[in-house]
């Protein structure tokens, strides 16, 4: 290299550093202006390789000149510029031309297989753009079938829209004379898509002009792509943390700072990730006192098991407001298996937390009331049992209410319970625990009075506040209940036991006259024995332990039988013959009525269809029907069923019903009545005359037959005013063309009496015990 060209790249090396690129395009001019300041010999030619050896993956121009040296003896010049890596190679040899001249061939073969030999996209084009030469690598990374293919192509046609500009850009630049790069997408000759990092040098001749441009392309349509799939990824992640609330995070082992936290924290947190990389404690900080220790033990635990840990807490934003996170944390480890760091994820679930809040509240709250529920006070008495506190449980059972509820009608029942929750939390201390069970039974826990003498004191004041606030039926009629009392431990460990303890003393309380209260242990002992009783009730039916006993119905004068009265009996085989009144209230009660009643319709039928076999045609039968009975819309289908299955005129039928069964549901009843009178089915109204609705019920249910209480029956004989209600309801009744029967006759002057006020039937001890079938003398 000539001393003066040497001294110029040397400055230029200087000058321009590690900046390859134009260290190459400073020494091209350089080269290009020493060859325009001598007189050319001959042609020359140029070529475009890689300039291997030099710079790994480096592409270059190689120039073959021949320039005149200062002693006027031609020497050839060729030069290596590395277009993409910036390697330069420069090989001088002084020689005589015409020797050079022989070596031109191979050297320009040279040139040509470093030029094929590229990975990158190298062409030569001319002024207007086409392609006059294009490596062998270069067209197959345009997939063309060989460089032929693409020799004269419109470089520019390959490149659209905008990267067409770009591409247009550099090449008017590298034909000023100036070199230029850019990155764009171009079509293949298939049409597939391709991004390049493309870099344009000009060619100039001896004079300054550009004769050519030579372009090198590395194909980076892999790492475009992939720089794509991040950038779109990143942009996701940003959408998501924009309107997600979640916070993605990198921790140190030693919870002393953050490694990483996402934009997330803004929205989760109230706080930027950048304040969470200065002062890592705020997270800490904002976490509500009362969570902090649990918190803090599960991070100790991922720590130490080197494994998963979740926590769910409540932090205080800035604003006051108070948020529930949960934190999932996963431990990274080393080689050794030591915690590096721990990363995870933060998400707000304050939602769904009001959510499971919501549904706790409405899982465990009476919607009629506001009360807790049953399953709440079940909770909260396990919650005390496992406490070991004492505390005391009262029963509270209104009274009457089913007769209220459907007298009432359930609107104005449902208002009197929201009224009945007030008045017990208004009538007992604060901390009292009240519930509703269901329907009528409420329930109170009560923690600061245990002793029986205060938990008197309670029922009182409980019991007083019904009274006080005067709460009326549709009757004028207030409303009482009836309180059992059971304490823990002493009646129990459990809800259970506690609970059914209570049950039992409300019961006994309700046998004491309503309206009062009873504690559990000996006073309510007696009454364990009607659960017994409840319990046995199936089985009695399965094995036959109830019987029917009749009382005959006979005429007064002639005491000829016209009909009999089926009873109901219970021989218990542990307890032996149990009274009608200390079990069938209870059948009422439990629902074991109806499966009862059908029991007694059919043996009943049973019954008088063996006597009619025997020749007593003209007998009849009456069986009572509860209130529970008439209230279902099964009783005419049983009835008629019945009649049918025995062969039984429905007119030797009677349903007896009391004045209490019409009044529990009159619509209902007046309904079954109809259906039951449509049949061909007797009625008549039992007890007539204990009621004070009692002559509405005649012109309502127009029933057969009115049966007189054994009430007014017992006081006729020294009672002139009894005599004469007696009197008055036989006339009453035969003008709107009822018959009567007269119960419980058992003096000869009842029944003179009776005889003599045209009663038109009697019946009791005077004139038949119940006794079994078998004794019954029926008429021929």
């Amino acid at each position: 290299m000539p001393t003066s060209l040497t001294l110029k790249w040397r400055r230029a090396l200087r000058r321009h550093g590690e900046d390859r690129s134009r260290q190459d395009q400073h020494f091209l001019a350089l080269l290009l202006d020493a060859w325009s300041n001598r007189r050319p010999v001959g042609p020359f030619g140029f070529a475009v390789s890689v300039a291997t050896g030099i710079g790994a993956g480096a592409t270059g121009i190689a120039l073959q000149m021949a320039l005149r040296g200062p002693a006027s003896a031609p020497f050839s010049v060729q030069v290596a510029v590395g277009a993409t890596a910036g390697a330069i190679a420069m090989i001088v040899t002084r020689q005589r031309f015409a020797a050079q001249k022989a070596r031109q061939a191979a050297t320009t073969a040279l040139a040509s297989s470093f030029l094929d030999a590229s990975r990158d996209c190298v062409k030569l084009l001319d002024l207007q753009g086409h392609m006059l030469r294009i490596n062998d690598y270069g067209a197959t990374l345009m997939e063309a079938t060989s460089p032929v293919q693409l020799a004269g192509a419109d470089w520019l046609g390959f490149w659209k829209g905008d990267d067409n500009d770009l591409a247009t850009a550099a090449f008017r630049s590298a034909l000023n004379g100036t070199p230029a790069s850019f990155r764009g997408s171009c079509t293949t000759t298939t049409g597939q898509p391709k991004w390049w990092d493309s870099q344009l040098i000009p060619v100039k001749d001896h004079a300054g002009k550009v004769v050519a441009v030579v372009c090198a392309s590395l194909d980076i349509t892999s790492q475009t792509q992939l720089l794509q799939q991040l950038r779109a990824k990143s942009e996701l992640m940003s959408e998501m943390e924009a309107h997600v609330k979640l916070v993605f995070f990198s921790y140190s082992a030693n919870f002393e700072y953050f490694h990483y936290i996402t934009a997330g924290s803004s929205n989760v947190f109230g706080v930027e990730p950048e304040e969470f990389m200065r002062n890592p404690h705020v997270w800490r900080d904002m976490v509500v006192p009362e969570d902090r220790a649990a918190l803090h033990a599960e991070m100790a635990r991922i720590m130490a098991e080197s494994t998963e840990g979740r926590a769910q807490y409540r932090i205080r934003k800035t604003d006051g407001s108070v948020r529930w996170l949960r934190s999932t944390g996963y431990p990274v480890l080393d080689d050794k298996g030591n915690v590096l760091r721990i990363v995870g994820i933060t998400e707000d679930v304050t939602v769904e937390q009001e959510r499971i809040a919501e549904l706790d509240r409405l899982a465990y709250t009476d919607s009629l009331t506001g009360l807790a529920n049953r399953a709440a006070l079940l909770r909260e008495i396990e919650s005390r049992c496992a406490a070991g506190r004492p505390f005391g449980l009262m029963f509270v059972d209104l009274d009457r209410f089913k007769v209220l509820n459907d007298t009432l009608g359930h609107l104005a029942a449902d208002h009197l319970l929201r009224n009945v929750g007030s008045i017990i939390r208004r009538s007992l201390p604060g901390d009292a625990y009240v519930a509703r069970l269901g329907g009528d039974e409420f329930a109170v826990l009560i923690g600061s009075v245990v002793d029986k003498a205060g938990l008197e004191t309670q029922a009182k004041a409980l019991l007083g506040g019904l009274s006080e606030n005067r709460l009326q039926d549709s009757a004028g009629a207030f409303i009482t209940a009836s309180i059992g009392i059971s304490i823990y431990p002493e009646h129990g460990s459990g809800h259970d036991a506690l609970l059914s303890s209570a049950d039992v003393a409300m019961y006994a309380a309700k046998k004491t006259g309503r309206n009062g209260y009873q504690f559990a242990g000996e006073e309510a002992a007696r009454t364990i024995g009607d659960f017994e009783l409840e319990r046995d009730v199936p089985e009695a039916l399965a094995t036959n332990q109830f019987f029917l006993h009749f009382q005959t119905i006979h005429e007064p004068h002639s005491l000829a039988v016209h009909s009999a009265e089926a009873l109901i009996r219970w021989q218990h085989p542990r307890r032996g013959k149990i009274s009608p009144g200390d079990f069938i209230p209870l059948l009422e009660e439990t629902g074991f009525v109806e499966d009862v009643g059908v029991w007694v319709l059919d043996n009943a039928l049973r019954q008088l269809a063996a006597w009619r076999q025997a020749g007593s045609m003209n007998l009849g039968v009456s069986v009572n029907v509860s209130a529970r009975q008439l209230g279902s819309e099964q009783i005419v289908r049983e009835v008629d069923r019945a009649l049918k299955q025995f062969g039984i005129p429905p007119g030797k039928l009677e349903i007896e019903l009391t004045e209490t069964a019409l009044m529990k549901n009159p619509k209902q009843a007046q309904k079954s009545i109809v259906e039951l009178k449509r049949l061909g089915v007797r009625i008549a109204i039992d007890d007539f005359g204990t009621g004070y609705s009692s002559l509405m019920y005649l012109a309502d249910f127009e029933p057969h037959t009115l049966k007189i209480d054994r009430h007014f029956t017992s006081k006729i004989e020294h009672d002139p005013t009894t005599q004469t209600i007696v009197e008055g309801v036989i006339d009453l009744a035969h003008k709107l063309g009822i018959e009567v029967i007269a119960e419980g006759v058992e003096e000869a002057a009842q029944l003179e009496i009776l005889r003599q006020v045209n009663c038109d039937y009697v019946q009791g001890y005077l004139l038949s015990m119940p006794q079994a079938p078998e004794g019954l003398i029926t008429p021929a």
